[in-house]
């Protein structure tokens, strides 16, 4: 880091394979810069497929490594049940998620990871959020929450993952968890609020870059029936809540940061957070995204 009075943080949004948009972006920054994505910053917060893309980058993983796992993997990970009966079990297999996780991230415990990390995901047995964190958590602080240290990475990764309705809650210890996406979608606001209470950093002093994984611009149109199926959608309604929140935390971050946050998220089409067809098209969309914000990133990562 160039600058050691500067706090950057690293916010990566979720959205299932949409994650290919992050993992493209992130591998032209490590290309264009020739650095590990880690070294440039000071805090890395991710949820659900950001949770993924987070816990490769603090272990030393190419974001071309991450590339690939998404052209290679999520057809496997998103290949349906035969006999599945959607009234009675998730979308897909959680086995399949997991089988991809371990082989391509260490089995590391979280309180042997150096890099400052969080990973969202939420209890849903007790209706309450749940923040995993690495290490910095464990010094001695009453503003530093606890660190979850024997934690493995694998867990949190498939604990931030486990979306309603696509894959069944991960237990941990006595707890039930699933998807970050369900209250922090977009972890800016509390990757923000992080660096403020646990780090003690000034606002005038962080820097945040944040990437979403596509803002849909045709979601609903007027129509004369707004059920669950003929209107709202199953996985329709679950998007729209993901990108609202995105939304809600983007806004805020942006007004307690002002000109400290860079948030790069791309226009897009409905596309489903468990869809295969559109890879290409969200590389292309990272690929000019990159041309267009080099320079600014550029100068955002050193200042």
């Amino acid at each position: 880091m160039e600058n050691t009075n500067t706090f950057h943080i690293l916010a990566l949004d979720g959205g299932g394979t949409r994650g290919m948009y992050t993992a493209q972006l992130l591998a032209k920054i490590e290309r264009a810069f020739g650095t590990p994505i880690k070294t440039c910053f000071d805090l890395i917060a991710g949820t659900s497929t950001g949770a993924i893309i987070a816990g490769a980058a603090v272990s030393d993983i190419p974001m071309a490594d991450i590339v690939e796992l998404f052209d290679t993997e999520t057809p496997h990970i998103f290949r349906k049940r035969w006999y599945r009966i959607p009234l009675f079990l998730s979308k897909y297999p959680s086995e399949q998620l997991a089988q991809v996780i371990a082989k391509h991230i260490p089995a590391t415990p979280l309180g042997e990871i150096a890099t400052p990390l969080m990973i969202t995901s939420s209890e849903i047995a007790k209706s309450e959020v749940h923040i995993f964190r690495s290490n910095y958590g464990s010094h001695d602080s009453e503003s530093a929450p606890p660190a979850n240290k024997e934690v493995c990475l694998r867990d949190a990764i498939l604990a931030s993952c486990a979306a309603p309705t696509f894959f069944a809650p991960k237990p941990i210890d006595n707890l039930l968890l699933a998807d970050g996406c369900l209250w922090a979608n977009n972890p800016s606001t509390i990757a923000a609020t992080e660096a403020l209470s646990v780090f003690g950093k000034e606002a005038r002093r962080i820097r945040m870059l944040s990437v979403g994984t596509g803002h849909s611009v045709n979601m609903y149109r007027n129509r004369r029936g707004w059920g669950a199926l003929t209107g709202w959608g199953g996985a329709k309604l679950t998007s729209y809540v993901m990108t609202l929140q995105a939304q809600a935390s983007a806004h805020t971050a942006k007004l307690l940061l002002k000109g400290n946050y860079l948030r790069i998220n791309p226009e897009i089409a409905r596309w489903e957070i468990d869809s295969v067809t559109q890879l290409d098209n969200l590389k292309s969309l990272a690929d000019r995204d990159f041309e267009k914000h080099a320079t600014e990133i550029r100068t955002f990562i050193s200042a």
